[in-house]
């Protein structure tokens, strides 16, 4: 293919975003659609909604459906993800769900870390 035939061309098509890039072919269409883990309501560690849920009236327990579950029904949240809310606390609520699923990595690792520091500090003094 020569560079002259080589077209570069991006489109933005509300709700529908058209890309081509580096092809004669047609353009593939992806939806622009919002993903459930951008979104305020979405549990991380559990792949689960905040926004629908019961409560166990006994124990007080709380149980969240599936995030796909959730957006698999159109009378909750849909495949438009009309409840979507973005999370403005990513910055936070990413670092917590990995602390929380690798804390028991982080021990040894910084244990390691601090050993080999000293190592090179000793050693090369």
């Amino acid at each position: 293919m020569k560079l002259s035939k080589l077209h570069f061309f991006a489109t933005l098509l509300s709700p529908i975003r058209s890309y081509r890039l580096f092809s004669n072919g047609p353009a593939v269409l992806i939806p622009a659609k919002k993903i459930c883990k951008d979104c305020k309501h979405y549990i991380g560690d559990n792949i689960e909604c905040r926004k629908f849920g019961d409560t166990n009236l006994i124990t007080g327990k709380v149980t969240y459906d599936s995030a796909r579950s959730v957006r698999e029904n159109e009378k909750k949240c849909g495949e438009n993800a009309i409840y979507f809310e973005e999370n403005k606390f990513k910055i936070i609520t990413v670092p917590y769900y990995f602390l929380k699923n690798n804390w028991i990595l982080l021990i040894p690792t910084a244990f390691t870390s601090l050993y080999i520091f000293t190592l090179f500090h000793v050693v090369h003094k």
